[in-house]
């Protein structure tokens, strides 16, 4: 099994915050989706107990969550 290895982005530091012309909390762009992404599979609701046996499983029920969501969006535009 091999382990999966994340690279996170660097933070960014007082000196680029001041040349871009922001103060305070900055979201770093990658971290931002996937925290996004996080909150739309917890409104799925057979997604937030992880009540399956096998990772197929689990991974079939969160491509179903996404084709769900990507759906709905479709049909409202």
């Amino acid at each position: 099994m091999s382990k999966i290895q994340f690279q996170l982005s660097a933070k960014p530091t007082i000196a680029e915050k001041e040349a871009s012309g922001k103060s305070g909390f900055v979201p770093v762009a990658a971290r931002w989706v996937i925290e996004r992404s996080n909150a739309w599979v917890e409104r799925c609701k057979s997604l937030v107990k992880n009540f399956d046996r096998t990772l197929a499983r689990a991974n079939a029920k969160l491509k179903l969550c996404f084709i769900r969501l990507m759906l709905k969006r479709l049909t409202t535009t």
